[in-house]
């Protein structure tokens, strides 16, 4: 069961509003809470490992409230999601073939949902890793990118199932 936020009436106002002006990094925070999302998610979508400070913010504010994923069938497959695509969960060695179609898997995901020339910094660094820990070193940034698209969010568990056969 991994936790989960959703917003109160309060939070909803405000995103709607603006009205207590909260600060931006609060703000998008607040706009990413969704009752849903797990704080692995979160952390990802955010891209800073540490939220516990701003999530307390929120609760303290009123803004926000804790919930239990489980209880949300789409919620309960997401928390099984998470735990299945643990990068310790895969195996230390792979076929060199399989480093090949793991760079490809990730640099043709990034050019089909964000275009050939969004994320270049992140292909670069795709395309130059030379090992699969290397490559592991860059999923959290692969999969930050592929939240930031709607389209590769609604397919993110098979996008995961396909890269993990092959990272």
């Amino acid at each position: 069961m991994m936790p989960a936020y959703a917003k109160t009436a309060k939070g909803v106002t405000e995103v709607e509003t603006r009205a207590d002006r909260l600060k931006p990094a609060l703000r998008r925070l607040l706009i990413l809470v969704d009752g849903k999302k797990p704080l692995d998610a979160l952390k990802s979508l955010i891209g800073v490992d540490e939220i516990d400070e701003p999530l307390s913010q929120l609760v303290e504010g009123g803004y926000i409230e804790a919930v239990d994923a489980a209880n949300d069938a789409g919620a309960a497959a997401g928390s099984n999601v998470t735990t299945a695509f643990d990068l310790t969960s895969l195996p230390a060695e792979r076929d060199p073939k399989a480093l090949d179609k793991a760079r490809n898997y990730m640099i043709n995901t990034l050019k089909h949902f964000h275009g050939p020339y969004t994320k270049l910094d992140l292909m670069r660094v795709v395309q130059a890793s030379e090992s699969h820990a290397q490559l592991r070193e860059h999923y959290a940034d692969w999969l930050r990118c592929m939240h930031e698209s709607s389209m590769a969010e609604r397919r993110l568990d098979e996008l995961n199932r396909e890269l993990f056969a092959v990272l």
